[in-house]
């Protein structure tokens, strides 16, 4: 098999190095993830300071605080659900998403979908 080729192995490998990263690194060096490293950059570039002297600034500190926080997902697993059957039902007529056609083929499925998950759509909905 032939590994350089393979997508996934390549992910698997990012994802190894990463985690080397993390652990081979001195005690009380803070790696940052991809959003913080990538305003750290801009700020950098924008007020000429070093990264010490802008991690040390207030305001710069508070941006980066937050910039490490992942954001959590406008959608629920309900809408998202929803939004996946109506893609594979305009891919397969060919049809925008207000046609007549396709509004009725979204409900048969959305039935469908919905009698065959009863137990998951309840959890959904109660958002657990």
């Amino acid at each position: 098999m032939d590994y350089e080729d393979d997508d996934d192995y390549e992910f698997e490998e990012s994802k190894q190095y990463l985690s080397a990263k993390k652990r081979n690194a001195p005690p009380g060096v803070h790696i940052p993830n991809k959003n913080e490293a990538k305003l750290l950059r801009k700020l950098m570039s924008d007020t000429g300071l070093s990264e010490k002297e802008v991690r040390e600034h207030k305001k710069y500190r508070k941006m980066l605080s937050e910039a490490q926080k992942v954001p959590k997902s406008k959608k629920s697993k309900l809408e998202k659900a929803q939004e996946k059957i109506m893609k594979n039902v305009t891919k397969e007529l060919k049809l925008a998403k207000e046609h007549p056609k396709v509004k009725t083929e979204f409900e048969k499925r959305w039935k469908e979908f919905s009698e065959e998950n009863k137990r998951l759509l309840k959890r959904w909905s109660w958002g657990l």
